[in-house]
């Protein structure tokens, strides 16, 4: 299943990149990221990301973006400790439309593709590590977004953006679920700059 996932988002990619406009504009944007608590006793997780698209028009953009976001939970007791490391990485395609054409620009999207959560678990009693293991998982996710830009600029503008991630897990036997009451949820805020090689206003 996450082989064939892989494969999809692959293929979309390199297809979209043949299909591309000979006046299609690349971007590149680099963001830093908050994680909203959702969880009694969370404080929230921080992270970024990096992405690329192409804009078709000036109204709508296409492209891929990987994103990362890390947690370190720790307890201490008399004679021990406990330390929770988790890292979720979220790899998207994406599409973004942009209504108006002011310097200052509203768009909504959605991104969809493949979340991977990574966690490693350690336990030290007495100063002794009794227990290290690492754990991973790779399933379907997407995430709608809403965000704004301010070109300072023809090429350079500053971005924000607030996303709802939504991650189906797995059941025991390893089938991804499709079940929006048992899903992952975790809205985040991103600010950063993107540059545009060429002028996204071209026709």
């Amino acid at each position: 299943m996450t082989k064939t996932l892989h494969t999809l988002l692959l293929g979309f990619l390199v297809a979209l990149a043949s299909q591309l406009p000979a006046h299609a504009q690349l971007s590149i944007d680099a963001t830093a990221g908050y994680g909203l608590p959702t969880e009694p006793g969370s404080k929230g997780i921080w992270g970024g990301g990096i992405g690329v698209k192409h804009y078709f028009s000036s109204k709508l953009a296409v492209g891929g973006r990987i994103r990362a976001y890390s947690e370190t939970i720790r307890e201490t007791a008399v004679l021990g400790s406990s330390t929770l490391r988790a890292a979720t990485i979220p790899i998207m395609a994406s599409i973004q439309y942009y209504p108006t054409e002011w310097d200052l620009h509203p768009y909504v999207g959605m991104e969809v593709g493949l979340i991977q959560t990574i966690v490693n678990a350690r336990i030290d009693y007495n100063d002794r590590r009794i227990y290290n293991d690492t754990m991973g998982d790779t399933g379907f996710g997407f995430a709608p977004k809403v965000g704004i830009g301010y070109d300072l600029s023809q090429g350079l503008a500053l971005t924000g953006e607030f996303l709802y991630n939504i991650g189906f897990p797995k059941n025991l036997a390893g089938t991804t679920q499709f079940d929006l009451v048992n899903s992952s949820k975790f809205p985040t805020l991103h600010v950063g700059v993107s540059y545009t090689f060429g002028n996204r206003f071209m026709k």
